[in-house]
């Protein structure tokens, strides 16, 4: 499917209509940050069908499975679709300069160090159960495990001169109240990527992702619709 990324940054970063952003979200969000990983790894990871759960029926589920079998390394991932409207967002236009990005990417990170992966906060909460051992599928027991966040929004630990939508955090100084064995989470920004293509492609106007759930959902919502 193809995808104008001007338009998906314009809607997600800078929404010029209110009301709709988060309904569209719950229809795309979840594949569209999933793919959009993908094709950051120039699609050498496969997103699985499996859930992504402790194995108990009362434990966190994550959102997906990525697996990449040149490295033998099975990710297991929360997709977070936080965008400019939510609560503590920050407006950003698709156009916007390097240092206005740089500025609401390091807001971003600071604002869920200190609120998401406080120590005094309570854990495992949305973000920081992605640290929990999850049971691996049954085809990949014998692989590693890294934990991955995804975020929508503009989000980087801004660690070089890059602005790199890929960032790590490292687990064991938050000295989070949990049970981890990761000492490191990589932590993805999809906003930061198509805003990475959009300039090195001068404008890169087309993505195209497999997104074969959307594709399904928008068939439905087409025959909903009354043809006379």
């Amino acid at each position: 499917m193809k995808l104008n990324i001007k338009e998906l940054l314009d809607f997600f970063d800078n929404p010029s209509i209110r009301g709709h952003a988060s309904a569209i979200a719950g229809i795309i969000g979840e594949e569209l940050n999933a793919s959009v990983y993908k094709k950051f790894r120039n699609n050498k990871v496969e997103i699985l069908d499996e859930s992504v759960t402790s194995g108990v029926k009362k434990g966190k589920w994550l959102d997906r499975w990525f697996v990449d079998k040149n490295t033998k390394t099975l990710y297991q991932c929360e997709i977070k679709n936080w965008a400019a409207h939510a609560i503590g967002g920050k407006k950003l236009k698709s156009d916007a300069s390097d240092d206005k990005i740089r500025w609401i990417a390091d807001y971003h990170w600071k604002r869920e160090l200190k609120n998401s992966f406080s120590k005094r906060g309570k854990h495992p909460n949305g973000v920081t159960k992605v640290l929990l051992t999850m049971r691996k599928p049954n085809k990949y027991k014998k692989l590693k495990v890294e934990p991955l966040l995804i975020y929508w929004m503009p989000i980087s630990s801004l660690s070089g001169k890059e602005i790199n939508p890929l960032s790590v955090l490292p687990v064991r100084p938050l000295h989070l109240p949990i049970r981890t064995k990761f000492s490191r989470l990589n932590i993805f920004s999809v906003s930061l990527h198509l805003r990475q293509l959009y300039k090195m492609g001068k404008g890169q106007k087309i993505i195209d992702l497999d997104m074969p759930h959307l594709e399904h959902r928008l068939k439905i919502l087409n025959n909903l619709q009354s043809k006379k």
